[in-house]
């Protein structure tokens, strides 16, 4: 009687068959293994191994792509960590590598990976002034359009430039800056990159240090509050309020009002609304809040130019 072979079942196959051309440093035909390894069970564990092989391709793009398809996979595994921060720098997006850092400073290689971003972006600024002014001249352009910053310009603004260097660029941008919807972006990416200076803007400074991000912001928790609380009963008009207040103070940023006039701007918003939808709302009731009443009014005609 014929021996009964067991042959290993296409994923062990082709997960051995992967494993060996890695070790063979034969990279492209492993990544091939790991791709059809991947379309067939798209787990973490397979995505690592393939973000490990387009790494050794230096394909970082694809590869940073397919590991925030597994963002919290990659950030809550130690290994995975390092390999993604490692990704960032390879792709030379420093201000990405100063948000994971500024967020995870628990982890245990906290120290050592801020000093491998330190000496990169040491070494880049000192080979950075043509690209510093190519950023500068970037962000000027961007400041006649009048308009929000579209993904790809942004992503072309924050990539291959150190913090210190992209922050040098935002203070003297934000001294004389014309377009109202770059500030707020500049100065909350700042904050994300844990930058901690002062801007200008406005001839006012700005401590980045004491500055939350705008939806952490105390004053929008407490005005989107006190709307849930008078305008339960209509679903449709409290979504309404919520997202212009969210737009609006979008705009105000880093000068949000004082937290302790959050019921009167969750008053002029409802007030207003109300009276939208027909019910009677007094002039003299919304002449409470004239000044809210104006800043919304300046907002709200820059919104309106963008058609």
């Amino acid at each position: 009687m014929a021996d009964i072979i067991n042959f290993p079942d296409e994923s062990k196959r082709l997960l051995e068959s992967a494993n060996k051309k890695m070790q063979n440093q034969d990279y492209l035909a492993a990544k091939k293994d790991f791709e059809q390894l991947y379309q067939q069970n798209p787990t973490y564990t397979y995505a690592k191994k393939l973000v490990r092989v387009l790494q050794y391709l230096d394909d970082y793009t694809q590869a940073l792509a397919l590991a925030n398809e597994h963002f919290n996979a990659f950030i809550n595994d130690a290994d995975g960590f390092v390999r993604y921060f490692h990704l960032l720098l390879l792709d030379t997006q420093f201000l990405t590598a100063h948000k994971l850092l500024f967020y995870e400073k628990k982890q245990d290689q906290f120290s050592a990976l801020k000093e491998e971003l330190t000496q990169l972006e040491n070494a880049q600024s000192l080979l950075s002034d043509d690209l510093k002014m190519a950023k500068s001249r970037h962000l000027a352009s961007l400041d006649k359009m009048q308009q929000p910053i579209a993904p790809k310009d942004w992503q072309e603004l924050i990539k291959g430039i150190s913090l210190s260097d992209f922050l040098m660029i935002c203070q003297k941008y934000l001294k004389n800056a014309q377009n109202p919807f770059i500030p707020p972006k500049l100065v909350e990416e700042l904050v994300k990159d844990g930058a901690t200076e002062e801007v200008i803007i406005d001839d006012k400074k700005v401590d980045l240090s004491e500055l939350p991000l705008p939806e952490d912001a105390e004053v929008l928790d407490k005005t989107i509050a006190v709307i849930e609380e008078e305008v339960q009963d209509n679903p449709q008009l409290e979504a309404l309020i919520i997202s212009e207040v969210k737009a609006h103070f979008a705009l105000l940023y880093p000068f949000l009002p004082d937290k302790k006039y959050a019921r009167d701007w969750a008053q002029s918003y409802i007030l207003e609304y109300k009276a939208m939808f027909g019910e009677d709302i007094s002039t003299g009731q919304l002449d409470n809040y004239a000044k809210i009443q104006e800043k919304k009014k300046k907002i709200r005609q820059i919104y309106q130019k963008l058609g």
